[in-house]
Formats: structure tokens, C-alpha cells, sequence
């Protein structure tokens, strides 16, 4: 089911390529392994750029030396873990303000510039930032069709069909968007992996550039929140099964997000209702990571009744991962009103208009599961562009006035046959 990786050209591949000829720098951040090493090597090698990869420790050391003259060049220069050698900030602003221009500089760091010390430049306003999370499993798949851009585009989702059965969307959930997990064969070998890549990241990459005074605390942390996903975790109960500080779990969220393990998704209010909560719902941004670090596997997670929290997660990432390839401004954020009415997801466009996205792990939904959907409808007026609710179920169906039930596999257009129905078109 799942398909052993060996190369896969990013979506945000040309994206930022095209970028190079308008903007001076470009700062892709995103986890360790995510594959930013991969895409700048395969820009840098197209444009003939100089490639500074500052995890080769000798590398470090010249730059660290003279970065002046380590970076000299009158084409592209590439750097590889800039966050290694803060002074290449200070460096490029300084070109950036003097000389300007377009591709100067590619940077990829695994690790928030936010990060690192007090005082270390940032590059706001000089360098155009991009985010560059794990695979998404459309690019995973090689889907021909972006399930986001094609909604954006149309309004409304086509009507998709597939024959995946629940554990089989859950063996997608359960394998995470990681190359390097991907290029695993089995799912032993990848929670091995995924065990290992916590470990590196939480407790010995981090170390180096941060205080850490909690030995295994991140991790540990990390654990409880993929436990809890997809959920408004509160510090306190966090901090009582941590045997830390409420403060300590507050900075220690915050590193995890600096970090891309997990993504804080924060209250949606605007013009909807005096009543909707504020609380961020804290999701791991890899269902992969999760669900590796906590053995579970596919089938325990399309049985559990933590499964659908784990839908919820994989549905936000996927659709994070699509937007980073459209160009227009989108906005992310979850609904929850007082009385009882929750939102998975919200979408909200340049022009004040909204998608909302529900998420059941059902194979059987109807109207009844679509009322929240329906509620914002009603509320937003022509604000609402559209509705969906994902399902692990094979069909599209329209279950209100702009509101339609999707398979969950139309993300990845994962359908299992080599063809789709003859009579597939739009609802």
C-alpha cells in the first residue's frame, strides 16, 4: 500500500525556483529530514550556485573564520543548516541592504531562525520565508490532482470515488510524510527510525542551541501531546504528568513548534460569534512521528478510538503541506463555539471567505454529521465558499447547500483501481 520512496520532486520545488528570480533570499525552514537539503541541492546544481552545507564541521569552522569570505560569490550561494552559524544572517542582511538583487542567497535550517540567540538577526523584510514540512501524501503518491489549489480553483470538490478500505486510509496516516521513514520497507524498520529521529532531534540537536534543563523532557512531551492530538491541551494536566513547572511546559510547546513537531492551530472568531473559545487545539504535524513513537500501528489506529483524532492531524497536515504550493495567503485556525459547536479546521482566504473542514473516521456520514458545516453556512452567509467532511467512506455526496461529504483519499487521490469510474464528473 505504502510505495518505497527513493526521489520525490517537491510541489515547492519550481515554486521556489521562480522565487529566486524576484527575491534576494529565500529561508526554507522546516524539520530535520523533511528533505530542504535535498530541494536546495537540486536548485544549487541547476543554477551552479556555491553549496556551503554547514553540517560538515570544517565548513562551520572557515565560516565561522571569515564569513565574508566564505560566502563570496556573484551567483547563488547556498547554505545548508544556517542556523549552525548564525553570523550568515548578519552577513546576507548586510549584502541584501547594500546591493539587493534577486537570488542571492538560499538558506535551509532545521531549526526557527526564532530560536536562536537574543539579538541574532532574522532577515525580516529581506528574506521570503517557506516552510517545508514532511511529504505530503499526494506527493508521496505522485497524485496528478492538488486537492486544495483544485477546490480553490472550483469552489467546490469534485466528485471523487475510491475503493480504499479504512485500514488502508489508516496505513497512510500511520506512514507520515518523513523521505528517510519512507524509504523504509516495513513498518517495523520505520518506527525504529521514527524512534531514533525524536531522540536525535529532542535531545541532542536542540541541546546545542538551547538550555535544556529537563533531560528527556521534550520528548516525553512530545509523546504526551501526540496522546493527546488534535485536542485544547491544558499546561496544567501536562505539567502534572511531566513533574515540571506549568511556565516549563509553556516554553517547552513553544520549543516543539519551533521544531515542527507540533502545530498549535489557533481559535477562529472572526464575525461568527461573542461565544467561540479562544484556546489553540495543539496537533503533531506528522502522524507518521506520532504514531511511530507510540507503536501504534495502522490497524490499532482504524480500530482505536484515538484513530480519529489522528485523521484529524493528518487532514490539517496534508492540507497545510498543499497550501505551502499555492501562491496566496492562507490562513489557518479552528472553530469551537461555547455551546457545543466545533469546526476541525477553518481555511480562511485573502478575501475574508472561508472553507471549513470537518473530519470523521466513519465510513457513513449524512447530514447530521455536516451540522457544524451547516451552522457556519448559515452564520457566514456568502463568506462560506464551501463545507467538506472527510470521511474514510468511498463516495462523494452533497449533504447541503455548499456542503459536501469527501473521501479522505481524495487528498492523495488515492483510489486502488488503475482507472477511475467512467461516469466520474462534478456533483
Amino acid at each position: 500500500m505504502i510505495p518505497t520512496i527513493e526521489h520525490v520532486q517537491r510541489w515547492a520545488e519550481p515554486f521556489v525556483d521562480d522565487l529566486l528570480d524576484e527575491e534576494p533570499a529565500i529561508l526554507l525552514e522546516g524539520p530535520r529530514g523533511s528533505g530542504k537539503s535535498t530541494m536546495l541541492r537540486s536548485i544549487a546544481k541547476r543554477r551552479g550556485a556555491l553549496v556551503l552545507d554547514l553540517d560538515d564541521d570544517s565548513v562551520l569552522q572557515l565560516v565561522r573564520e571569515d564569513v565574508g569570505t566564505a560566502l563570496e560569490s556573484p551567483g547563488l550561494v547556498a547554505i545548508d543548516e544556517f542556523h549552525r552559524a548564525p553570523e550568515v544572517l548578519s552577513y546576507v542582511k548586510r549584502v541584501v541592504d547594500r546591493e539587493g538583487g534577486a537570488g542571492r542567497f538560499l538558506l535551509a535550517g532545521s531549526v526557527s531562525s526564532f530560536l536562536l540567540p537574543p539579538g541574532t538577526e532574522t532577515l525580516t523584510g529581506r528574506a521570503h520565508r517557506l516552510s517545508l514540512m514532511p511529504l505530503a501524501a499526494a506527493e508521496t503518491f505522485g497524485a496528478k490532482q492538488r486537492w486544495l489549489a483544485e477546490l480553490l480553483a472550483a469552489g467546490e470538490p469534485r466528485n471523487f470515488r475510491t475503493e480504499l478500505g479504512r485500514t488502508e486510509v489508516f496505513d497512510v496516516v500511520a506512514a507520515g510524510g518523513y523521505p528517510a521513514a519512507l524509504r523504509r520497507a516495513t513498518p517495523t524498520q520505520r518506527t525504529r527510525w521514527f524512534a531514533s529521529y525524536l531522540a536525535t532531534v529532542t535531545d541532542r540537536d536542540l541541546p546545542d542551541l538551547i538550555d535544556i534543563r529537563h533531560s528527556g523532557a521534550l520528548s516525553r512531551l512530545y509523546r504526551l501531546i501526540a496522546q493527546r492530538t488534535s485536542s485544547t491541551a491544558v499546561n496544567t494536566e501536562l505539567a502534572r504528568s511531566l513533574d515540571v513547572s506549568q511556565p516549563t511546559v509553556a516554553t517547552y510547546r513553544r520549543l516543539l513548534e519551533r521544531l515542527y513537531l507540533t502545530t498549535e492551530l489557533p481559535g477562529w472568531t472572526v464575525g461568527v460569534s461573542a461565544k467561540t473559545g479562544h484556546r489553540a487545539k495543539v496537533h503533531v504535524t506528522d502522524t507518521g512521528l506520532a504514531a511511530g513513537v507510540l507503536s501504534l500501528s495502522a490497524q490499532r489506529l482504524s480500530t482505536a478510538a484515538i484513530g480519529g483524532a489522528f485523521l484529524e492531524s493528518f487532514v490539517l497536515a496534508e492540507l497545510m503541506r498543499q497550501a505551502t504550493a499555492i501562491d496566496e495567503a492562507l490562513t489557518f485556525a479552528h472553530f469551537r463555539d461555547r455551546s457545543g459547536i466545533e469546526v476541525d479546521v477553518i481555511i480562511e482566504l485573502p478575501d475574508g471567505t472561508a472553507i471549513a473542514i470537518e473530519v470523521k473516521s466513519a465510513r457513513t456520514v449524512n447530514h447530521r454529521d455536516a451540522s457544524a458545516l451547516t451552522f457556519l453556512s448559515e452564520r457566514l452567509g456568502d463568506r462560506f465558499q464551501c463545507g467538506i467532511l472527510f470521511h474514510t467512506g468511498p463516495l462523494t455526496a452533497r449533504l447541503g447547500e455548499r456542503v459536501w461529504a469527501v473521501p479522505v483519499a481524495a487528498l492523495w487521490d488515492g483510489i486502488k483501481s488503475e482507472h477511475r469510474s467512467a461516469g466520474e464528473g462534478r456533483p
